[in-house]
């Protein structure tokens, strides 16, 4: 919690800009856009707070789809409600394009475990490899190596109808016990890009 709250006064301070100086500055670059990112993402990448998402290196297409579902209110998050209605399109395409061009972080982990069944489901969408694909409810993100308490809070969102931009994983979801999630999310966590740490093929 003091990590949330450090992070909101941090995002809140850098909104703050006077009407007047909105009104008569010209357009940020994006550059400077994605630094108010950091205070909750990482400078380098990895979030300080764990439940918080790796979105460097993240699908371009899916990113841009959250910042809209922000925008328009199809997701829910006082802190990134407030950036994303602060954005244009231009903006946000930009802030998209940014990350996915950038390498994602990563770290050493454990072994790999062992594959739970539906880790087979999950590649129809997200690519063999996990690391995001245009699935066939849209773009899917990147799942490899995104941390576990992230993955367990937003399988979870979805099997409790707190989150509901995404129908398709709302279902799956909810068909799933809660051991099965958090088995799912510590198998995403130890991949990085579709191999174990040891370089043998998953």
């Amino acid at each position: 919690e003091p990590i949330l709250k450090h992070s909101l006064a941090n995002v809140l301070a850098a909104l703050a800009v006077p009407l007047s100086a909105a009104i008569a500055a010209p357009a940020q670059p994006v550059t400077s856009k994605v630094q108010i990112c950091a205070s909750c993402h990482g400078v380098h990448g990895l979030p300080a707070d764990p439940s918080v998402p790796i979105i460097r290196g993240q699908q371009a297409a899916y990113l841009q789809k959250q910042l809209n579902d922000y925008k328009n209110g199809d997701r829910d998050s006082q802190i990134m409600s407030s950036i994303a209605e602060s954005l244009s399109a231009t903006e946000v395409s930009g802030i998209a394009n940014y990350f996915a061009d950038a390498t994602w972080p990563t770290e050493p982990n454990a072994s790999l475990p062992a594959a739970p069944a539906a880790i087979q489901t999950c590649k129809i969408c997200h690519g063999a490899n996990l690391t995001g694909a245009l699935g066939p409810a849209g773009p899917a993100p990147r799942l490899a190596g995104q941390g576990v308490p992230y993955l367990i809070d937003t399988m979870t969102a979805y099997a409790n109808g707190e989150r509901a931009n995404s129908p398709l994983m709302a279902s799956l979801m909810h068909n799933l016990s809660t051991a099965d999630r958090q088995a799912i999310a510590k198998y995403l966590a130890a991949c990085v890009d579709g191999k174990q740490h040891d370089g043998r093929a998953f």
